[in-house]
């Protein structure tokens, strides 16, 4: 796959790098808080709704990466993940649930580290578990097996490499 940077401007509009190569699919991400504050919630719909047209415009696919709660508040991930849902389901845009693997893995090992010390970003652990969820959401690739542990215990990684699987596996029904 060719990778195309995006950024949005000072209009808030989507650009793309300067060259002439072409993207076939955009995985777009929120922050944890705007999908789940009241205040916040009605701009995240519309964001992923304004940018998921710009990118169909352009030909691509609008995939939504679901994030996660903050390791202090587990309580925020029913309402992150209704909204994602959500949002993909107003949109018809597929959903990347990171943030139910997280959720999935940590009620399964609750002292798993998943986050870093400020409690909202992943870990090596949770961006593993994420780039798992990935693969098996966007690439219908299972990971189970997978030989690249990032560092982690073979243990560690074969267990996050099934959470992300099962994970995806049960929202795709």
């Amino acid at each position: 796959f060719p990778v195309t940077i995006c950024a949005f401007n000072e209009n808030n509009e989507v650009i793309a790098n300067p060259d002439s190569s072409r993207f076939d699919t955009v995985l777009m991400m929120d922050c944890s808080r705007c999908p789940y504050d009241d205040a916040t919630r009605s701009i995240f719909h519309e964001q992923v709704r304004e940018k998921g047209e710009v990118i169909r415009a352009r030909g691509a696919t609008p995939l939504l990466f679901m994030t996660w709660a903050y390791s202090d508040k587990p309580e925020m991930i029913d309402t992150i993940a209704r909204e994602y849902i959500r949002a993909g389901n107003e949109n018809k845009m597929n959903v990347v649930p990171a943030g139910l693997a997280f959720s999935r893995a940590l009620k399964n090992r609750p002292g798993l580290t998943l986050h870093t010390s400020d409690r909202r970003h992943p870990s090596l652990a949770g961006t593993y578990l994420a780039a798992c969820t990935v693969l098996a959401s966007v690439y219908r690739i299972d990971p189970r097996g997978n030989g690249y542990t990032a560092g982690l215990s073979d243990d560690e990684a074969r267990f996050l490499q099934s959470i992300a699987w099962e994970t995806v596996k049960e929202l795709a029904h």
